[in-house]
């Protein structure tokens, strides 16, 4: 068969002699279904036909029968109705068939042929649209504005072909044709099409569509065009035909529009500001029309009312205009001249007439007699016309009466007239005025004058004003008594009046200079201020014991001021009064006299702050004038404390020290040392913020001496602070370990620090006394010892400052001596099952070290191959270990012991280590109390061999006299309990659960220890349980439970017979079943289970229940047998790794069951049977809640097992078919 296949794929024949029938192409829609057909002729020779076909990638189809071939999705196949025919069928082609099939025939003694065909797969287009616009959308274009539109058709083979069409008119101007060649064998197809649109074409639909000649599929899509143009120009017109109204007729105006799209908005407008914007489009007409009804007002006439209309945003609206002409009488008179004059004078009055149409004529009334007719002017407005006429009117020509004359214009046009008065005073001179109220005197600054002006007669009454000098005073009264005009005014005095006149004018419009009277003011008053300065071309600042100087000006008073100094140090009541010297007094007409006093002193440190007034006074004065200054005198920092300044605290403690520094101006700078050396705010654990020093969480490197420096511009100080760091001792270099052969003499050096350091406090000790040794200083000791046995081992340097706990250091002096092999319990065996591994460990005391030998009946074990692997390790100083691994076990290796010989150069030790099957682990030894307080309890025990598998230890406890029984699990030898009661007894069992789910039995008696009282006492505990039973009774129930036990064994063994005989007919039953066929019937198979821990509670006491087997106290399991002899599970109890399984179980039916394989924990398993080795964590103790089966494979244990008894309680179909093996029925089945 390879040589025919090499003979195809090599030889190149281009021919299609022999064939039959030869394929033909085929061109088929996409998943659809094709059959290339193949026949070769018929040969006259015997030789056998091998067919063949290559498929479009190049791959060989294969010699196969009828039927579908291999890969493809199945949807190639042969197809075959005689020896020379081989059809390929593709069901459902797909794109990836595109291509050429070739037929391959071969007949050993003619050759080969072959003929080629190609499969051509027609895809037609699904769906074609606009690449920007949604298909079946209405689409806005603006008039004569090029539209640009794509086309697309996707996924064609062969391309499609497309068309444009407008309202079903083929298109041919404007169209780009192309494709675009995809890499699934097909082409998209694109068509862009340019169009210039008209307003003919709005609402015409443009179609899109693309045609497959192959596949006669034509698909269309479309769209609407929207083409947007202008409205024609507005008509406007007025309804009634005439333009001439009258005000308050009432005027319609209409607009019509035609066209536009959309349909335009029409508006009215009148100067910009919209009128009316409320339109209706007639859809028959295409007409808009917009119609607006006003009342003619005067301002309407000539006033031009625009129609605008617009369809689009941003585009200049189409306007026309209209306008009306309103006739109305004038709608006012207006006149203008002076409202009085002096008598005697001449005046023009104006008339002006409001804007009207037509024109007004004006006539004159004077005092209510008519004036002849005066020119007047026309002038026009923007709505009418305004009149005007001027009339001049002399007091002298014209009889008044009451100083008044009343001027009247009368305006009149055919629509109505219009009139208006204006009155004209006549105006006469007052009397001169007189001022009262103002004696003349002295007056002090503040006081309140009321003075009063009266001035009689006058047309009109006098007005009249106050002035002081130049300036106007505000705030004056006025009033009317009879005919005489009076002002009252209040003026507060102050010292810019001081030599002013105070002037009193009365003024009428008769009037050209007003009338006045005159009083002269005298003023006292006090500075406004008074200052304290320092002289000027001194320096400001005030230093202590330097001599200083200020001066006191007082400017600006009336008559000058008395000037004294009060000095007011440390804010002492009575003061220190100076008077110092004038260096100062000056006199000016406005501001007054000045005075400036100056005073001489040397001020100190306490001068700082202290309050100097100055007081300016005058016995004229009601009160005294006074300032104060607060004297700001400099010195240098200095130190409220005294230095140095210690400071002691314990390491890991925190401190702080504030220091207080004083000095004028403030510290400027704090600069900090330690030991000498600057540091910027932290060093160490110590921080320094300005004058505080603090520490939190100090070490002894903290210590040491800091000094700060506080600088200001007048000085320096500074202030040392000695950190003292106490810490308790610690072992700093210790000497360890030291080897030495007997006799030699070795030196043991041990050096500790700490603080404060004490005589004595380093100290040897061993076995809890101390050693005389020889001290070199306080903090170090040396130990001067003859190596021996005996002086060999562990020696404890101890140092101790009394501050906190003591430091301690271990040395160990190691004396070469031979290997002793430790005989210890859980080393003293070692267990596998065979198939499986087993470990064996050897552990030896030797100095300097030890080598391992492990040899079997006198041959050495060689390590590290399939058989066996060994490594050592080393425990401490002097102990080491070595363990070997024992692989594949056999009965052979149960047979012999393995040794282990442990040597050095000073000695050889030997121990002979037996291997065994796995078995229960030993209940482990010596339990004893570690520690005890008020609330807890430590114990340790010894481990007992581990059955060859890890083991766990189950701990239970309860307190004396208590039924209540606690469990904990734990994998270590020692175990802490806390929470029970003080001064309380609690009694402890002990039993180990190794990994394959063995245990060994509670140690007994139990354990008794006691936790302490609350304040620390101990409690004395009897071995076991204190007895409550008098000594009578107790020989009473041993005698009788002596007797009950010898009738149980004798009931034991009788039941035992029987089982035996019941085992060997269920056997019987079982084979003859299997061999006869008769179906499947269940087997018994005895397994032990025990209660989870807290489940259930019995009443009756552990002690009081008998021993029981476990065949008479095991849980049942049924097996189903399949009768080809292969068992099947049905209620699953096997051991699995992770596996628990929750069981319906009374504990008080079942009193023996805590002696069988299963601990409390509720772990199944079956004895007599090879298990996989559990995880290393002992997982399956710790946790106490019940999983469902869930198996997980784990090889790294210490004991690897064959599996094939375990298959035949895990097959999922529950049969397997096959001859029985009547070895799995040998054994404990039953």
């Amino acid at each position: 068969m390879i040589l025919v296949l090499s003979l195809l794929s090599s030889l190149i024949i281009e021919t299609k002699a022999g064939f039959r029938e030869t394929p033909a192409n085929h061109s088929v829609l996409l998943g659809q279904d094709v059959t290339f057909r193949c026949a070769a002729d018929k040969s006259a020779s015997s030789s056998e036909l091998y067919s063949q076909w290559r498929s479009n990638t190049g791959a060989l189809l294969g010699f196969h029968d009828v039927g579908p071939l291999a890969g493809h999705q199945g949807r190639y196949s042969y197809l075959k109705f005689s020896r020379e025919e081989l059809h390929l069928r593709i069901e459902r082609v797909t794109l990836e068939d595109d291509g050429q099939f070739e037929c391959q025939m071969l007949r050993p003694d003619e050759g080969p042929i072959r003929a080629a065909a190609y499969l051509t797969v027609i895809v037609p287009p699904k769906t074609v649209h606009f690449t920007n616009y949604q298909s079946g959308s209405v689409v806005d274009v603006n008039e004569e504005l090029p539209l640009n539109l794509t086309c697309e058709s996707p996924n064609a083979k062969p391309e499609a072909v497309i068309t444009w069409y407008i309202n079903g008119r083929k298109i041919e101007e404007g169209v780009q044709r192309w494709g675009s060649y995809n890499l699934n064998k097909t082409t998209t197809s694109y068509a862009a099409l340019q169009w210039r649109p008209r307003r003919i074409d709005h609402k015409k639909v443009l179609t899109c569509e693309a045609a497959h000649a192959e596949s006669g599929t034509r698909i269309r899509t479309n769209l609407t065009l929207n083409v947007l143009y202008p409205p024609d120009r507005p008509q406007v017109s007025m309804l009634n035909g005439d333009s001439f109204v009258r005000a308050g007729d009432n005027v319609t105006v209409a607009c019509v529009v035609s066209g536009g799209n959309p349909p335009p908005d029409v508006s009215w407008y009148l100067k910009d500001r919209l009128l009316s914007a409320l339109f209706h489009y007639d859809h028959q007409t295409q007409e808009t029309k917009n119609t607006y009804s006003f009342m003619a007002q005067p301002e309407d006439n000539l006033a031009n009312y625009e129609c605008r209309a617009t369809n689009r945003v941003g585009q200049q609206p189409q306007t026309r205009s209209i306008h009306v002409k309103v006739a109305y009488a004038p709608l006012g008179v207006e006149v203008l001249g002076e409202s009085s004059i002096r008598q005697g004078s001449a005046t023009v009055v104006q008339c002006r007439t409001k804007p009207s149409n037509p024109v007004s004529r004006i006539s004159w009334l004077v005092n209510g007699h008519p004036i002849p007719a005066t020119i007047q002017s026309e002038h026009q407005q923007s709505y009418g016309t305004m009149s005007i006429s001027n009339l001049t009117i002399n007091t002298n020509e014209v009889i008044t009466a009451k100083h008044r004359m009343t001027v009247e214009c009368n305006a009149r046009n055919d629509e109505g007239t219009a009139s208006k008065q204006h009155v004209i005073k006549i105006l006469a001179p007052p009397m001169p005025p007189r001022i009262t109220g103002l004696e003349e005197g002295i007056h002090l600054e503040g006081l309140v004058l009321n003075v009063t002006c009266e001035a009689h007669g006058g047309n009109p009454l006098a007005d009249i004003s106050w002035y002081r000098g130049y300036d106007k005073l505000p705030g004056a009264r006025t009033s009317v008594s009879g005919d005489s005009a009076i002002s009252s005014l209040s003026l507060t005095l102050d010292r810019m009046m001081n030599g002013q006149r105070l002037k009193c004018e009365a003024m009428n419009s008769a009037l050209d200079e007003p009338l006045v009277d005159y009083k002269q003011l005298s003023v006292l008053y006090q500075p406004r201020r008074v200052i304290i300065r320092t002289p000027e071309g001194i320096r400001h600042q005030l230093l202590a014991g330097e001599e200083a100087r200020l001066h006191c000006l007082a400017a600006g008073s009336n008559p000058p001021a008395h000037i004294t100094w009060n000095f007011h140090p440390n804010g002492e009541p009575n003061p220190l009064v100076f008077t110092g010297e004038t260096i100062l007094n000056e006199t000016s007409r406005d501001a007054g006299h000045t005075i400036e006093n100056a005073v001489t002193f040397t001020p100190t440190e306490e001068y700082d702050g202290t309050l100097v007034r100055c007081i300016a006074s005058n016995p004229l004065w009601p009160t005294s004038k006074n300032v104060t200054y607060p004297l700001n005198v400099l010195y240098a920092p200095r130190l409220l404390v005294n230095s140095p300044i210690s400071i002691v605290v314990a390491e890991g403690d925190s401190f702080r020290e504030n220091l207080t520094v004083k000095g004028n101006p403030p510290v400027s700078a704090w600069r900090w040392r330690k030991n000498g050396i600057p540091f910027d705010h932290t060093i160490g654990n110590a921080f320094a913020r300005g004058a505080t020093l603090s520490g939190r969480n100090v070490k002894s490197s903290d210590a040491g001496l800091y000094t700060l420096f506080a600088v200001n511009s007048v000085g320096t100080a500074n202030v040392t602070i000695q950190l003292t760091v106490e810490y308790s001792a610690r072992i700093t270099s210790i000497s360890s370990p030291i080897i030495a052969s007997e006799g030699e003499l070795v030196v043991l050096e041990c050096e500790a620090d700490g603080e404060p350091r004490k005589p004595d406090m380093v100290r040897w000790i061993r076995n809890g006394k101390e050693i005389p040794a020889i001290r070199k200083g306080e903090t170090h000791v040396s130990l001067r010892l003859n190596a021996t046995k005996e002086a060999a081992g562990q020696y404890i340097c101890r140092a101790d400052n009394g501050i906190g706990f003591p430091g301690e250091g271990t040395a160990y002096l190691l004396v070469n001596t031979a290997p002793k092999i430790m005989a210890l319990p859980f080393l003293s065996r070692a267990a596998g099952p065979l198939g499986g591994r087993a470990r064996a460990r050897c552990r030896a005391h030797a100095v300097p070290d030890a080598d391992f030998v492990w040899d079997r009946a006198g041959e050495i074990i060689q390590g590290n191959n399939s058989k066996y692997g060994m490594f050592t390790i080393q425990l401490d100083y002097s102990t080491f270990e070595s363990t070997l691994w024992i692989s594949n076990l056999s009965p052979d290796d149960y047979a012999n012991d393995i040794r282990c010989t442990a040597r050095n150069s000073f000695g050889t030790d030997s121990i002979h280590i037996p291997i065994g099957p796995p078995s229960p682990p030993d209940a482990p030894l010596d339990i004893h109390v570690t520690n005890a307080t008020s609330s807890t309890i430590s114990i340790s025990w010894i481990p007992g061999f581990d059955g060859g598998s890890d083991q766990t230890f189950e701990v239970r406890y309860h307190k004396d006299g208590e039924e209540g029984v606690h469990g904990v699990n734990t994998s270590h030898s020692n175990l802490r309990l806390s929470g029970l009661a003080p001064s309380s007894i609690y009694l402890f069992q002990l039993r180990s659960i190794n990994s394959r789910g063995f245990s060994s039995d509670l140690t007994r008696p139990p354990a008794a220890f006691a936790t302490l009282s609350e304040d620390g006492m101990g409690v004395a505990v009897t071995s076991g349980r204190r007895e409550s039973i008098p000594r009578p009774v107790i020989m009473l129930l041993a005698i009788g439970g002596t007797l009950l036990l010898l009738f149980n064994c004798l009931l034991l063994c009788y039941l035992q017979r029987r089982n035996r005989k019941k085992k060997i007919q269920e056997k019987t039953e079982m084979v003859r079943t299997a061999i006869n066929g008769e179906g499947v019937r269940p087997v018994q198979m005895y397994g032990t289970m025990l209660q989870a821990e807290g489940t259930v509670r019995c009443e009756r006491d552990e002690h009081d229940i008998p021993e029981a087997s476990e065949d008479d106290h095991s849980v049942r399991t049924m097996i189903e047998v399949n009768p080809n002899g292969y068992m099947q599970q049905i209620d699953p109890s096997i051991y699995e790794r992770n596996c628990l399984v929750e069981y319906e179980f009374d504990p008080c039916e079942y009193p023996g069951s805590r002696h069988g394989t299963m601990g409390r924990s509720g772990i199944g398993t079956y004895t007599n049977m090879p298990y996989p080795e559990p995880p290393h964590d002992a997982s399956v103790y710790s946790d106490r809640s019940i999983s469902r089966r869930q198996y997980i494979p784990n090889n790294n244990n210490n004991n690897n097992s064959p599996q094939h008894l375990l298959s035949t309680f895990i097959q999922p179909t529950g049969v397997r078919p096959g001859p029985l093996s009547y070895s799995q029925l040998d054994g404990d089945l039953v």
